[in-house]
């Protein structure tokens, strides 16, 4: 296990997750805030094999080492990495929970109390996962893919039983776990496909894939849209559903044998680029149909007879995404939207803090007493670049041009290339913005978005396969192992793939494996090009 007091580098130490000793183990505030953050022993063993890679590297050795004491997310993608993989070096729910209380105690022995530990979870299994896409997709099934002849359904009750009960379970397992603030992060990238990706979107749908959509046109994503269920509202379908249980399940084990809620829930909203979207003259705007719909769905989560406002602390933005907490050059101004048209296509929230004031004002406006706190994920959203300005420091204007995000497109998400490590996990960290809880690390830098090659082209003992360098062997030899099962190629991660019209995807020039394997290149990039730089912060 990494020692969190120690650190070997010439970078010092941060004290970002350094909270006050004895503060209250639980809160009904901000979970982030005084309290120290668990360091997945995972993640820093995946990070062991680039430091044995880059071994002859001094200066690259040192800041491996100083990402490896940074915090980040523990995934739960799959019913298999509940119970863990000991032989990939991937430990269990269970074993997490056990090494966030062993650093719990090794805080306790050296400041001589007891302080609270935050660990986030990453909640993501839901039923018919990834209906926009390939790259990841999921294990569950109630609807079934368009061109699955014979799927697996019932998904929806696993998901319930099979999947979430098993996670809440081991939430409670053992006593010393209620002294952990958890907080649980759910679904990635699900709802919000509800909003751009079905005919609820008054322009239609974002993607129409062949391979996604029905004999008859419909698409994948609104075929979800076809499930009922007694309470639910019209427009929430699969996902809606399953975020509703996941609520109630998650709240039921947090305030479990009458103690204070222990388990902070958090919704995905996407990005800026996403659901950013809004108009003052219109109300069917992203942003305007996320709020009523996410509103819908919260308080729907009230089966069990409690409010489910009760039960969700927040929302988190940008999870495994590029786009930059603050673009210091680029106005968010509703006057602007026409002149940064050609990049930004009218939106106005050019940026995660823009997105998320502006997603917190119309919430707090539809939703009275309600107050929703918000995450940053900004693992890989740095942009490190020669002469980047800093926040404040030149005037906000309409010249797109002057944007440190560098890609193509928006929409873009898969192994992004010329993208960098961006500030490091911290609680609250803009004071005069209390509805950001923090910037954490979601995704955490190396782990990759989806498989970016044709596995048959790399048979081994193939010229092919034998002209390839150590690392990229071993990123095609893990491409078989059947944990990745479901996952598939998908063209926004293919070098040379075309999407969101005429722009070309502009990804980590090596082989990539599947989502959520060590992508080795992937990682020193963003290192190299981190923003701020390691050890500082614009905030």
């Amino acid at each position: 296990m990494v020692d969190p007091a120690t650190y070997d580098g010439t970078i010092p130490l941060t004290e970002q997750a350094k909270g006050t000793p004895g503060a209250a183990l639980q809160t009904t505030g901000n979970p982030f805030v005084d309290s120290y953050f668990y360091l997945s022993p995972d993640i820093s063993t995946m990070m062991d094999y680039s430091l044995e890679v880059v071994k002859n590297d001094t200066a690259l050795v040192n800041k491996i080492k100083y990402i490896q004491r940074q915090p980040s997310a523990v995934w739960m993608d799959s019913i298999a990495t509940i119970y863990g993989d000991p032989a990939a070096g991937r430990r269990s729910l269970e074993g997490h929970l056990d090494a966030a209380v062993a650093q719990q105690k090794f805080f306790e022995a050296r400041d001589g109390r007891k302080s609270p530990m935050t660990i986030v979870v990453i909640i993501y299994n839901l039923p018919d996962r990834d209906c926009a896409a390939f790259a990841s997709n999921g294990q569950l099934y109630e609807i079934g893919k368009p061109k699955d002849t014979n799927p697996t359904l019932g998904g929806m009750d696993k998901y319930r039983n099979d999947y979430l009960r098993v996670i809440t379970s081991a939430f409670n397992k053992k006593p010393e776990y209620k002294d952990l603030r958890i907080v649980a992060l759910l679904e990635p990238d699900s709802y919000p496909n509800m909003i751009t990706n079905t005919e609820l979107n008054p322009d239609g749908p974002s993607l129409v894939w062949p391979e996604l959509t029905t004999a008859n046109g419909v698409t994948y994503c609104d075929t979800l849209l076809t499930y009922t269920s007694p309470g639910l509202a019209a427009g929430l379908g699969v996902y809606g559903r399953g975020l509703q249980i996941a609520i109630e399940e998650l709240y039921t084990a947090g305030t479990a044998g009458g103690t204070s809620n222990n388990v902070y829930t958090y919704l995905d909203i996407g990005h800026a680029g996403w659901l950013g979207w809004d108009d003052a003259m219109s109300n069917d705007s992203n942003l305007k149909r996320a709020v009523a719909g996410y509103q819908a769905l919260i308080k729907g989560a009230n089966t069990d007879g409690v409010d489910g406002f009760r039960k969700v602390k927040g929302f988190a933005s940008n999870t495994s995404g590029y786009t930059p907490v603050e673009e210091p050059l680029i106005s968010n101004a509703e006057a602007d939207r026409m002149a940064l048209s050609d990049w930004y296509e009218w939106n106005k929230a050019v940026d995660e803090l823009s997105f998320i004031d502006a997603f917190s004002a119309r919430f707090r406006s539809v939703q009275s007493g309600w107050e929703p706190g918000f995450i940053i994920d900004t693992a890989r959203n740095g942009w490190g670049q020669a002469n980047r300005p800093k926040p404040g420091t030149g005037t906000k204007g309409t010249d797109s041009s002057k944007r440190v995000d560098r890609r193509a497109h928006r929409g873009h998400w898969c192994n992004v290339n010329k993208a960098g490590v961006g500030e490091v996990p911290k609680a609250s960290p803009i004071p005069a913005k209390s509805h950001l809880h923090a910037f954490f690390w979601m995704k955490p830098p190396g782990e990759a978005d989806g498989i970016s090659f044709d596995v048959s082209k790399y048979p081994q003992g193939s010229a092919a396969y034998n002209a390839l360098d150590a690392v990229d062997k071993a990123v095609v030899d893990s491409a078989a192992d059947p944990k990745y099962a479901g996952k598939t190629l998908d063209t926004m991660c293919t070098p040379g793939g075309v999407r969101d019209g005429d722009k070309t995807v502009d990804v980590v020039p090596a082989l990539s494996p599947h989502a959520g394997g060590w992508f080795h290149k992937q990682f020193i990039m963003l290192i190299e090009n981190a923003y701020p730089a390691l050890g500082s912060s614009d905030y």
